[in-house]
């Protein structure tokens, strides 16, 4: 079997990354090189990473964002062949071995299938519902975009590809990605069975950041204006009206509360970023 390198981007990630570093050591098919990049963290993850040996650990002297992270872990891989997870996903066993079937000569990326994990928590489970990072139970070529959570590609298509956009800092990057990707004719490959599970344990001040940053970081107009918070706002708009209604016929009345919420937050976090920014 070709060689892996795996690279995680990390930032504050204190309460998952042992255990994503455990179930990285515990895959069927071995990793040959594991790379950390620490973006700058503020909390304990720095002295977690420091108590395992076989990393590579990557220290950032100031927060750099996601993408340049993603960049900095492929440029740094000795492998042609480069997986990614992110510091709060924890691998199937067999995620690796299940993955590494999808490349071929045609398939330059695959993408594979996270699972929310704590779905005990309300607003876990709302994320779940209207923002999971899989494509469903059935293998898909050529998905609309792969999800950023874990993936592997060749490396010679980062190159091709110039790289992650490093404006994007903390999301859409992969869908940014996925477009150049397929704008340069490469196909990619949603697999299915490369199952892992999602940490992340949501409050509602952490979920609305997170919904706010998907939408706004994520859309085609990227510079802040009076017209993208108009445009943004409606559409936030339509998604609460939409959910709540079908909220309304199944008496789920806690995720009304949550859809309004997240609505509330929303624009007041985009306006603040298109009239507040200094």
């Amino acid at each position: 079997m070709p060689k892996v390198s795996v690279y995680i981007p990390v930032y504050n990630v204190e309460k998952t990354i042992e255990k994503v570093l455990i179930s990285m050591f515990s895959q069927s098919l071995k990793f040959d090189e594991i790379i950390v990049i620490n973006d700058f963290s503020n909390d304990n993850t720095k002295k977690i990473l420091n108590s395992f040996k076989d990393i590579k650990l990557i220290n950032n002297q100031e927060n750099m964002g996601l993408s340049y992270c993603r960049n900095k872990g492929l440029q740094l891989s000795k492998n042609d062949l480069v997986a990614s997870i992110d510091g709060d996903v924890v691998l199937d066993k067999f995620w690796l071995e299940n993955i590494m079937k999808t490349l071929t000569d045609e398939i330059m990326m695959s993408g594979g299938n996270m699972i929310e994990k704590n779905l005990d928590n309300k607003f876990n489970l709302w994320r779940a519902k209207y923002y999971s990072q899989n494509w469903g139970d059935k293998d898909i070529k050529n998905p609309s975009f792969l999800f950023g959570c874990n993936t592997i590609q060749k490396k010679k298509l980062w190159s091709e590809v110039d790289g992650y956009n490093e404006e994007l800092r903390s999301n859409g990057e992969d869908i940014d990605y996925s477009v150049k990707i397929k704008d340069k004719g490469y196909n990619t490959f949603y697999c299915n069975e490369a199952k892992c599970y999602h940490l992340q344990n949501d409050d509602f001040k952490s979920l609305s950041t997170r919904i706010w940053r998907y939408h706004s970081y994520g859309y085609k107009i990227r510079k802040p204006s009076f017209l993208r918070f108009l445009k943004l706002t409606i559409k936030q708009i339509k998604f609460c009206f939409k959910r709540s209604v079908e909220n309304l016929i199944n008496f789920n009345f806690k995720f009304i509360v949550i859809n309004i919420g997240v609505l509330i937050n929303f624009i007041k976090f985009e306006f603040n970023n298109t009239f507040k920014k200094k």
